[in-house]
């Protein structure tokens, strides 16, 4: 380096785990036989993300085969840093594709949120879905959401048991009211 002359170096902080992180650089300069040496002390907090779901379990109840409801969650950043999440099932056999999230992955600045639809649409009459995921964000705290629902069928009933007709005579016609009635919605 030539006299009076300065050099940047950049030192940077990238931190695994939220701890106290102190460190120190030892620069040694030589000129000719003489040897100076110079101590820099580093220190740096590295956060964690906090997280927190708007709610745990979403109960999405009845509901008929055919139609869809969705319901929606908020996962809150209520720390100073940036979270990265990534949502996964958990025991996921591959059967059961009742639920459907909007999004499986993303990220949250800090002091904020986002939101996260949740859309059960049942395909097995009486069956009952109920599925687990695991919101895991990176380098901080881990969250579990519960989806439950019932598949129901149409809702068909008759009128009647039975319908007598009578004594008819040969070639002649006579009719009955027979109400089907659908009580689904």
């Amino acid at each position: 380096m030539r006299p009076g002359g300065k050099r940047e170096i950049s030192i940077s902080f990238k931190p695994e785990e939220a701890k106290v992180i102190i460190s120190t650089a030892v620069f040694t300069f030589t000129e000719g036989d003489k040897t100076c040496t110079k101590v820099l002390k580093m220190s740096g907090i590295g956060k964690y993300p906090y997280v927190n779901l708007s709610d745990d379990k979403l109960n999405f109840e009845s509901l008929t085969v055919g139609k869809s409801l969705s319901k929606t969650v908020e996962l809150r950043n209520h720390s100073q840093v940036t979270a990265c999440f990534t949502i996964e099932k958990i025991n996921d056999d591959g059967k059961d594709v009742s639920f459907k999230l909007s999004k499986e992955s993303g990220t949250i600045v800090p002091g904020s949120s986002t939101n996260i639809t949740v859309t059960y649409e049942p395909s097995l009459v009486g069956s009952f879905s109920n599925t687990q995921y695991s919101i895991k964000i990176l380098g901080g705290n881990d969250l579990k959401l519960s989806c439950s629902g019932q598949a129901l069928g149409s809702d068909v009933c008759l009128s009647s048991k039975s319908i007598h007709f009578g004594e008819v005579q040969l070639q002649n016609t006579t009719n009955r009211l027979l109400n089907i009635i659908n009580e689904s919605d």
